[in-house]
């Protein structure tokens, strides 16, 4: 993910991206659980970033931390953008529930978020 993905994630969602993160030039942005459908649609669906490449979707365990235990990340890209690549972090705060959705939900871009 670009510093302008993350912009214009931080425009849109103000202070429900709980954090963002670059290492080694990968920048990555953590939203809420709850938040995480409404993101990865936006990435999709925004004209300025046009995230329509579904890459990976997948949970990470972090069993040493006392709460929100588990990620769920997205990564995308743009096919029409220049190419950019996405990664958002649905932190879950409790167990690992979250809205599934189709094939063509998902496949045809994102998220989560």
């Amino acid at each position: 993910m670009s510093q302008a993905v993350v912009d214009r994630l931080n425009t849109q969602f103000g202070e429900r991206v709980l954090e963002t993160s670059d290492a080694f030039g990968d920048h990555e942005a953590v939203v809420a659980l709850k938040d995480w459908a409404e993101v990865a649609q936006f990435l999709k669906d925004d004209g300025d970033l046009q995230m329509d490449h579904f890459i990976d979707l997948t949970a990470v365990d972090y069993p040493e931390r006392d709460s929100a235990r588990f990620d769920l990340v997205l990564m995308t890209r743009s096919s029409v953008k220049s190419p950019v690549r996405s990664a958002a972090f649905g932190r879950a705060q409790t167990g690992p529930s979250v809205r599934s959705g189709t094939c063509s939900e998902s496949s045809s871009a994102a998220i989560p978020t």
